[in-house]
């Protein structure tokens, strides 16, 4: 039996006027919630529908651990978010046990199964895979067995056009890095 891929899905409880700011102002809220919605039961049924998927989703609020919409729970295991910005949330969840893993976002309407697959090989050949996105900030991060990393995202500027860029700068020389595919996000 192959190795599980473990995806871990950072989410926001879907729910109107509530997230994809910069969205909503373009579209309005109910919209804007309306596409969340639609994107996260798409990514969830999408990955639910490989075995070789081990998939964790981190919510926010961290009531929504408990609180989840039914129609597209699909099963998966829930977690909190836990405090602090989205860095400190980052980081812990990345450092918190030994495993490879892909840590990606919930708003990123091109991923594919194939996109995944491809990313989880590459992960085996270095430390931290990079997926960038076209805003200039990343839509995936990935650590390999036993990466351990404290200061990854120390003084970043998030949603900037050099996002990824700083990122990249905290990652220490002796880890091995890696770029999979630049795919859009949502924000």
């Amino acid at each position: 039996m192959k190795k599980k891929i473990n995806i871990y899905i950072f989410a926001r409880r879907p729910e109107i006027g509530v997230g994809k700011t910069r969205l909503k102002k373009r579209i309005g809220k109910i919209l804007g919630a309306n596409f969340y919605h639609r994107n996260l039961s798409k990514l969830l049924r999408t990955l639910n529908s490989d075995n070789r998927i081990n998939t964790s989703l981190y919510v926010t609020p961290d009531s929504a651990t408990y609180n989840w919409p039914k129609y597209i729970s699909y099963k998966i295991k829930r977690f909190p978010q836990g405090k602090g910005n989205i860095g400190n949330k980052m980081i812990r969840i990345l450092n918190q046990n030994k495993e490879a893993k892909l840590l990606i976002g919930s708003d990123i309407p091109n991923i594919t199964l194939s996109v995944l697959n491809e990313a989880w090989k590459k992960l085996h050949n270095c430390n931290v895979l990079l997926g960038p996105a076209q805003d200039g900030g990343f839509w995936l991060i990935g650590f390999s067995k036993r990466t351990n990393i404290k200061n990854l995202f120390k003084n970043i500027n998030w949603n900037r056009k050099d996002t990824l860029k700083q990122v990249k700068n905290n990652i220490h020389t002796k880890y091995k890095v890696l770029y999979t595919k630049t795919l859009k996000d949502i924000d």
